[in-house]
Formats: structure tokens, sequence, C-alpha cells
């Protein structure tokens, strides 16, 4: 019988924290949903048979579909559209209907 992949969460204290380690990723992006009155916002990483469910929980909801990470200073800011700007990082944000992960991020 086929055993369930380990499903290991950490989370993070602050957006710009997820934003720098998802920036890391080959595919950069974030996933959203919103649970009760939280937005979750979070990455799903195939580690090792298992999974690494790193993730941000805020009462505030992000304003735009990409987080831009600013490669010379690290900061981050939302907005409606990509920047192309060379020293920037877009990262769109991905809107969840439902999964399967949302107990991981109790």
């Amino acid at each position: 019988m086929a055993e369930t992949p380990r499903t290991t969460s950490i989370r993070y204290s602050r957006l710009d924290d997820l934003v720098k380690f998802v920036s890391m990723s080959p595919a950069p992006f974030l996933n959203h949903m919103q649970r009760g009155a939280k937005h979750l916002y979070f990455f799903v990483l195939p580690f090792s048979g298992g999974l690494i469910l790193p993730y941000y929980s805020s009462e505030s909801k992000i304003e735009g579909e990409y987080v831009t990470l600013n490669r010379m200073t690290g900061r981050s800011s939302s907005s409606s559209k990509p920047s192309f700007d060379a020293q920037s990082l877009d990262i769109p944000i991905l809107e969840v209907a439902s999964t399967d992960l949302v107990g991981a991020m109790d």
C-alpha cells in the first residue's frame, strides 16, 4: 500500500519572509485562499517523499495579482500587473478554490 506523503508546514510571521523563500524557487508563485476571516498565502514544495508547506496567514488580503520583490532592497509590494523591472521579481498570486492542505496550516 502506498504511503501518504508527510506534510510539514512552516508558518512565517511576515509576508516578506515567505516572498523571499518563494523567490528562490525555479517557478515562484503564491497560492491564496480565504478561510473564514483569514487569508492564507502558501507555496507547496515537494521534498524527500513529502511536502513542505511554507505559508503566511493574515486578516487582510493582498491587493493586486502580483507580489513584486525588489532584489536590490529586499522589499516587496503588490500590484495588479507585473512590473517588468530588471531589478525585481514579479510573483503571481493564484486563487485556490479548495485544497486538502488547509488542515496543515492550522
